[in-house]
């Protein structure tokens, strides 16, 4: 019964999972695979053109050891400890232990008939937070403000990169010459995809 209940559990784990990152996450994408009772941590290697390679880190975890939960089939949530700073005046502070919530996306093949070609040529619009998003890659994403601050700096603005994983496509944010985040495409035709892997409910968004 106990080998049935393990086979289950780790079955749910299958997978290789991506970081959801929130507002406050600069550092750059990162993925997890659970092995042999370790969380394996991933960072991310062009390898060409868009296809993306995975690169093992030096950070692993003992499963047994970590708090977690599953929001859905898909969604897991692991709470790790960490310290909070907090600065009271010129010359007093403290530090406090934080429990942190991390949420990891499950990722699975793009369901499309589309070439990687034709789905850089798609335009959409995307809707998050009340706010109207444009879908489109290769194409500097930044307001006119920006761009012309951007000019001045020297400084490449955002925009959207189709990435690919493991037959996963990604728009990929590059800010400055950096990938910063991944938004998932779980599904695109000519008329819509559907992104995933958003910090707030509904965790995925389609764009038309």
């Amino acid at each position: 019964m106990k080998n049935n209940q393990k086979n289950r559990k780790m079955k749910s784990l299958n997978g290789t999972w991506l970081m959801i990152k929130t507002g406050d996450d600069y550092g750059p994408p990162e993925f997890i695979e659970f092995k042999n009772d370790q969380i394996i941590h991933f960072d991310l290697e062009k390898k060409s053109g868009d296809k993306l390679v995975k690169k093992t880190s030096e950070w692993n975890e003992k499963l047994i050891e970590s708090k977690y939960e599953f929001i859905n089939d898909n969604r897991i949530r692991i709470y790790r400890m960490g310290k909070t700073h907090t600065v009271i005046s010129e010359t007093e502070s403290k530090i406090e232990d934080t429990e942190y919530e991390i949420d990891y996306e499950r990722i699975t093949p793009t369901e499309t008939e589309l070439t990687a070609n034709k789905i850089q040529k798609l335009e959409f619009k995307a809707e998050w937070n009340n706010e109207k998003i444009p879908f489109v890659f290769n194409t500097e994403l930044d307001s006119k403000s920006i761009k012309e601050i951007n000019k001045e700096l020297n400084r490449e603005g955002q925009k959207l990169v189709l990435e690919n994983l493991q037959g996963t496509y990604f728009a990929s944010v590059y800010d400055n010459g950096k990938r910063r985040t991944l938004i998932g495409i779980k599904e695109i035709t000519e008329e819509k995809a559907i992104l995933y892997g958003f910090p707030e409910i509904p965790y995925q968004i389609i764009a038309k």
